[in-house]
C-alpha cells in the first residue's frame, strides 16, 4: 500500500537540511502508530519506488536510519551542523535497508546466466546478488510467493530453488495458471 505523499513543507525542509548540513528536528508516526520526537542528521532525500525517504544518523536511537517522510509530520531547524560519513551514498543506503527488510520468506536462488544482465532486469531494493561458479545466487525476502514466483517466470534464464521448498509450489501454481489461459478460447471458435 502506497503511503500518502509528504507536505511539500516537510520534503523542502528536509532537502534544505541535507544541502546545509544542519539538524533538525522530527516529529514521527511508525508502521505501528507510535509517535516520537527525535533530532536526525538528514544525510540525503531519496525518492524510490513512489515513496520518498530521508536516511541520516538518528540522535534518539544513536545509529544510521531511514525515515520515509510522508510519516514525518513536522520539522525543525536546529543549531547545530553535522559532518556526513565521507563517500556515504544515500541512495545505495537505502536500496540495501529496503532489500533487507523484514518479510515472511527468505528465498534463496541460483539464475543460471549472466550477473550484469540480470542485476538490469532484478530491483536492486529486492534482492542481493552474488556471482558464483554455477550462476548468480540471489538473496531475495518476500511476503508473498506468488510475486516471487512471476519475478522469476519473467527471467529469460534458467534457475534452481534453493530455498523455500514452498516456492516450487507457488511457481507449479502460476504454471497452472498459465496452461489454463494458454488452453481458454473465446466462446464461438471452434476448437
Amino acid at each position: 500500500m502506497i503511503g500518502q505523499a509528504p507536505g511539500t513543507g516537510v520534503l523542502l525542509a528536509l532537502a534544505q537540511a541535507s544541502r546545509a548540513h544542519t539538524t533538525v528536528g522530527i516529529s514521527h508516526q511508525s508502521w505501528r502508530q507510535e509517535h516520537t520526537e527525535r533530532d536526525i542528521d538528514p544525510y540525503g532525500v531519496v525518492f524510490h519506488t513512489g515513496r520518498w525517504y530521508v536516511v541520516g544518523h538518528d540522535h534518539l536511537r544513536d545509529s544510521l536510519r531511514t525515515f520515509r517522510i510522508d510519516r514525518i509530520t513536522s520539522v525543525t531547524p536546529r543549531a547545530h551542523s553535522f559532518t556526513a560519513p565521507d563517500g556515504f551514498d544515500p541512495v545505495a543506503h537505502l536500496t540495501s535497508t529496503l532489500a533487507q527488510g523484514r518479510y515472511r520468506w527468505q528465498v534463496e536462488v541460483t539464475i543460471h546466466g549472466p550477473l550484469d544482465e540480470i542485476a538490469r532486469r532484478l530491483p536492486r531494493s529486492a534482492v542481493t546478488l552474488t556471482a558464483q561458479p554455477t550462476g548468480v545466487l540471489m538473496h531475495a525476502r518476500a511476503e508473498r510467493l506468488d510475486g516471487m514466483a512471476h519475478m522469476l517466470a519473467s527471467l529469460e534464464w534458467p534457475f534452481t530453488i534453493h530455498h523455500p521448498d514452498e516456492l516450487r509450489q507457488a511457481l507449479k501454481n502460476l504454471a497452472a495458471q498459465l496452461t489454463a489461459a494458454a488452453q481458454r478460447r473465446p466462446e464461438g471458435l471452434p476448437q
